[in-house]
């Protein structure tokens, strides 16, 4: 017995909710934040600082390219230029 909600099953009401979620979800920042943070925790672990500077720039990138939508994959030609 499912239950039903303005007409609809709660299972579909479910699934709408999460299609919403998940196309608000900027992909690309997750992917550069994780791969930034994965830096910034080996570099802290081994020692060296240099990786883990990198990975703070790199979130740092990772934002602002994601607020601005530039960079690689917010475009269509991926940083080359169209013949437009």
């Amino acid at each position: 017995m499912s239950h039903i909600i303005n007409g609809r099953s709660a299972n579909f009401v479910k699934m709408e909710i999460m299609q919403k979620l998940l196309s608000k979800i900027d992909w690309r920042l997750i992917l550069r934040l994780v791969m930034a943070g994965s830096m910034i925790i080996v570099g802290y672990q081994s020692n060296d600082y240099i990786p883990a500077v990198f990975g703070i720039g790199f979130a740092i990138y990772a934002i602002i390219g994601a607020k601005y939508k530039i960079g690689c994959g917010y475009n269509g030609a991926c940083g080359y230029p169209s013949k437009k």
